[in-house]
């Protein structure tokens, strides 16, 4: 007599994943192993898993469970999540992308007749570091809003300069 085991599939980290990174599809693999009932909260697909935010560092070899990647990033420890009104485009910004968030401001000796004179106004770096939290959206107004996470000196200077000028997202190269 011959005895079947059911097995199921599950992904697993194919190499180690920094806690806050995007997940890809190769750092990921399949694995069969016996079911078990209890693995209910695991990636049984690999492009469930692709895109995800790993919550925490994930060692490789390590099955990949629900509690351990989502589609936002982790607010790091220290940092606070602030809403952003953008004059830049944030259409090819992909959750998760740190950012320089700089404002325009003008020199005092420019004038109405200088301001498309670009000697006349310059960038002010605000947070060099500002890590996207959550997918753009419009408000009824038009404008683009963004949840980025940064530190919390550097988000009050955002959301004061905001008030006052308009914040731009800079992807890094």
């Amino acid at each position: 007599m011959r005895l079947t085991i059911s097995t199921q599939s599950v992904v697993i980290a194919a190499k180690s994943i920094a806690k806050g990174g995007v997940i890809s599809a190769d750092s990921l693999a399949l694995r069969d192993i016996p079911y078990d009932e209890a693995l209910r909260s695991v990636a049984h697909d690999i492009d469930d898993a692709v895109g995800l935010i790993a919550q925490v560092d994930i060692a490789e070899g390590s099955i990949v469970t629900s509690a351990m990647a989502r589609a936002s990033p982790v607010v790091p420890k220290g940092y606070t999540a602030v809403e952003v009104r953008l004059a830049s485009s944030a259409d090819s910004l992909t959750i998760g992308d740190t950012v320089t968030l700089s404002s325009a401001t003008m020199f005092s000796e420019a004038t109405p007749e200088t301001v498309p004179d670009m000697d006349a106004v310059s960038l002010r770096e605000l947070c060099t570091g500002a890590i996207l939290t959550a997918k753009p959206s419009r408000n009824a107004d038009g404008d683009t809003l963004a949840v980025f996470a940064m530190p919390p000196h550097e988000a009050a200077t955002v959301l004061q300069a905001q008030e006052y000028s308009a914040i731009i997202a800079i992807v890094g190269s």
